[in-house]
């Protein structure tokens, strides 16, 4: 769990500040895919959306599979409330990320600022273009769904490549390939986007009696 975890964090942190086009690409000819994804992230300030996210090998073997909800707010906010195996919350307030084992009683909490020195981390701090980041790489389409792959331009990323699928809605699932040659997939349904989200969603207090490391 760990490790799907840490990829969640690191690729929401990223996403949820990232801005499409750049003057490079504005005027290059753009795929469906990439028209969806510009549209995604320029005019998608809210989300919320079941998710079923499954662990597994780069061979296809499973290893874990959850399910739960995720709220995110642009830019730099999210929570993902994980419903099984096991209870666990995630929310960042925008200045800090706190992650909540229920079971464990146990919390983690860091600044999104600290330690950060490395892209794409330290694109926390601004809004960034994501052509300047990643190279964008269109796949292909089935159902509707245009998959793109972004493969970070900085060779010390913690991602070796991360696939999005779009239509003409919005995000639609997200792999994750990590350092720890895994892959997660996540699928979202139920999907609401652009509405009024409460503040406290994206709020965290520690429960009383738990173990809280860090700050």
């Amino acid at each position: 769990m760990k490790s799907i975890i840490s990829s969640l964090v690191l690729f929401f942190v990223v996403f949820s500040a990232a801005v499409f086009a750049d003057d490079n690409s504005s005027s290059a000819k753009l795929t469906t895919g990439e028209i969806y994804l510009e549209n995604f992230l320029a005019n998608t300030k809210s989300l919320e959306a079941d998710f079923q996210q499954t662990l597994r090998t780069h061979e296809g073997e499973v290893l874990q599979q959850t399910t739960g909800r995720f709220y995110l707010n642009r830019p730099g906010k999210f929570r993902w409330n994980y419903r099984s195996p096991s209870e666990q919350v995630i929310v960042s307030d925008g200045e800090r990320i706190w992650i909540y084992d229920v079971e464990l009683q146990q919390v983690t909490v860091q600044k999104q600022s600290a330690g950060l020195s490395t892209t794409p981390m330290a694109l926390l701090e601004n809004s960034f273009k994501l052509h300047q980041s990643f190279d964008v790489t269109p796949l292909d389409e089935h159902d509707g769904i245009y998959r793109l792959k972004l493969v970070s331009k900085t060779k010390d990323s913690d991602f070796g490549e991360i696939v999005v699928g779009l239509d003409a809605q919005g995000l639609r699932f997200m792999q994750l390939h990590d350092q720890f040659e895994q892959v997660t997939d996540i699928v979202f349904s139920d999907i609401t986007t652009n509405s009024e989200l409460a503040k406290e969603i994206f709020e965290f207090i520690p429960p009383q009696g738990v173990d809280v490391f860090g700050g």
